[in-house]
């Protein structure tokens, strides 16, 4: 059927109407079930054509319309409507990468979710919220409860507006401002523990705990991950550990905290031979840290073995977590570049590699440094206390090197 306005076709094919129209040298089409419905869309479109021709209103193009009315229904779009119905339901359980989740994570999500909602500007429309409504939020710093739920809270409402202006929701985002700083926790602040105190703390705990000391310390892992560990997570042969659960509230096993430290961490020589010993004897599922009964250890547990074993070495100050940092130290102290400390930290947010590499090639690498440079440029003649120190050193690393040389002669007799 031809009108005197575009045309209507029955396509078989798929038994449905197609309309049909040019105006402006541009073709539109629509696709209808039926017939009449296909003739009225023509009509109004024909209606829209004879004002544009009479000059009482542009014609668009239907697809045109379409943006500009979706454009007017985000500029209506409430700001709580859109975090609640497009952005919530996805941030509160996914992480970025699509892994759902661990409950801890999704707990402080609703957290920070919560602080946001209670902003003045929760209820204003998505894009009439601007840099100064966000400046004033900020200053208000009773509404948070501390620096770090305030900084994520922010980072929430960033990555809102992220969103937003990916979809079209809105031209730009007013956050446009720096996160705001977050002080160093004092635990970030405790200086890594050196071999001596280790080889102390390694000592002082119980046989079968002592190993937990190395398993932080030299393979940086949580103390979570470290009660976790099973005997079938233990690879004699290619000498590597399976990191892939970490401990609940009660001890249980739960996934690690991301997805990046479920990984597989090869383990020098020395930390085989007593991963393979703390594992003989016991059955796949066994775990390799245990109680002295065998039975499976909790991490407040282990924490209060490791916490009496470091006053012994003299540390009262180190948490558990501190052989992270112990750990990462003596990565960059061995060569380890940035991307290194990222990869053997496995930490899900790169800012806090960066954070843990920059302090530990920092004060005292710049000082071996500046000393270097001076040696080189100006000469250096030792002190005598200097002298007396080195030649204490080497004293002190002689008798350890002879008293492993007897053990070796005593070992082969």
């Amino acid at each position: 059927m031809r009108t005197k306005f575009g045309s209507v076709v029955y396509r078989a094919d798929r038994n449905s109407f197609r309309a049909k129209y040019k105006y402006n040298g541009d073709v539109i089409t629509k696709t209808f079930k039926d017939r009449l419905s296909a003739e009225a869309w023509l009509n109004g479109e024909r209606s829209r054509v004879e004002a544009d021709k009479a000059g009482v209103q542009q014609w668009s193009s239907p697809t045109e319309r379409k943006r500009q009315e979706d454009a007017i229904k985000r500029r209506r779009t409430l700001f709580c409507d859109y975090v609640m119905e497009e952005f919530a339901p996805t941030w509160l359980n996914y992480s970025s990468d699509g892994n759902e989740l661990a409950s801890g994570s999704k707990r402080k999500h609703r957290e920070y979710l919560n602080h946001l909602s209670h902003a003045f500007f929760w209820k204003y429309p998505l894009s009439g919220i601007t840099q100064e409504d966000i400046n004033r939020w900020l200053a208000n710093l009773d509404n948070f409860g501390g620096a770090t739920p305030r900084k994520k809270t922010f980072q929430l409402l960033k990555a809102v507006y992220a969103k937003a202006v990916a979809e079209g929701a809105v031209a730009k985002s007013p956050v446009t401002m720096k996160a705001p700083t977050v002080p160093k926790s004092r635990q970030a602040q405790i200086p890594p523990a050196t071999a001596e105190e280790l080889q102390t703390i390694y000592a002082a705990m119980s046989e079968t705990t002592r190993i937990a000391v190395w398993l932080g310390a030299i393979l940086d892992l949580r103390i979570g991950e470290v009660v976790s560990l099973q005997v079938q997570d233990w690879n004699p042969k290619t000498q590597t550990l399976r990191i892939c659960h970490s401990a609940d509230a009660n001890g249980g096993l739960k996934a690690t905290k991301t997805a990046t430290s479920n990984t597989t961490q090869p383990v020098p020589p020395q930390l085989a031979k007593l991963i393979s010993s703390a594992c003989d004897g016991k059955n796949p599922a066994d775990f390799i840290v245990t109680c002295a009964d065998g039975s499976h250890i909790t991490p407040n547990r282990l924490r209060d073995h490791f916490n009496e074993a470091k006053v012994k070495a003299g540390r009262p100050d180190l948490h558990f977590h501190t052989l992270r940092a112990t750990s990462i130290t003596a990565a960059v102290a061995t060569g380890a570049s940035l991307k290194d400390t990222m990869t053997w930290g496995r930490h899900a947010d790169a800012q806090t590699s960066i954070e843990r590499y920059q302090r530990a090639s920092g004060t005292e690498r710049m000082r071996e440094i500046a000393s270097g440079i001076e040696d080189t440029l100006m000469g250096h003649e030792p002190t005598v206390e200097e002298l007396e120190k080195e030649i204490a050193d080497i004293e002190k690393r002689l008798a350890k090197l002879k008293a492993q040389r007897d053990d070796l002669i005593h070992q082969n007799k």
